[in-house]
């Protein structure tokens, strides 16, 4: 059987890129200065055009109350996306962490007769494959309120890839709230509150692809190789 390793997989980021450029590029600067400036503008408008009875005034001032509101709608927008913008963030450079790890297992594999580490020692193994300034940080995640941010599926402990069936589909390593290093289990070890956009977690599959799923679908993976 060909390791699953040389077939990898990376994630879409398209639309966590566009999201983080909507909330910290020119558009979250330029509609709150628009806004704040829009008000005495607004304000010296009104006060000229009250005295007018026209239809034509009665427009303007109706025009002006409409380009208020889009204003104050689209300052809201930009500054709820900011704070969504940050959850994106948090949640790539998770899955940038189990890329790096599902790496370090690929190369271990090679060097082990196509094996995975004992899930005691998977921390420990994966760290000599990493690089000197990744080797503690990788661990945790950047979401998390644990020490130690994932856990190994002990499925696959020492386990021979060939009795991997399906490894697109096999889960890896997933999140957890690992009190201490080298922690592993399975589907109950997810952490208590989903940590990625209020209802999903990340996960590295046995072909080294990373991607992020929905809480609800957890039980749809698979645990067992």
């Amino acid at each position: 059987m060909a390791n699953p390793f040389a077939n990898t997989g990376v994630e879409g980021t398209m639309k966590s890129t566009f999201l983080v450029w909507l909330s910290h590029g020119p558009l979250a600067i330029v509609l709150p200065v628009l806004w704040l400036a829009s008000s005495p503008a607004l304000h010296y408008a009104f006060k000229h055009l009250r005295h007018i009875q026209t239809v034509g005034s009665s427009l303007v001032r109706i025009l002006l109350a409409l380009a208020e509101l889009v204003l104050t709608v689209f300052t809201i927008l930009s500054c709820s996306h900011a704070g969504c913008a940050r959850e994106v963030r948090l949640k790539t450079r998770c899955t940038q962490n189990l890329r790096e790890i599902a790496i370090a297992f690929s190369a271990y594999t090679q060097d082990w007769d196509e094996r995975f580490p004992p899930a005691g020692k998977w921390m420990d193994a994966a760290k000599k494959y990493l690089p000197p300034e990744k080797a503690n940080q990788v661990f945790t995640c950047p979401s998390a309120l644990s020490p130690f941010g994932y856990a190994f599926n002990s499925a696959l402990s020492s386990l021979p890839l060939t009795q991997v069936t399906f490894p697109a589909e096999t889960v890896m390593v997933f999140e957890c709230d690992a009190k201490k290093p080298n922690a592993s289990g399975g589907l109950k070890d997810l952490p208590q509150t989903p940590r990625h956009l209020s209802e999903g977690d990340n996960y590295a599959f046995v072909d080294c692809h990373t991607q992020w799923r929905r809480r609800i679908f957890a039980t749809s993976l698979r645990w067992n190789p």
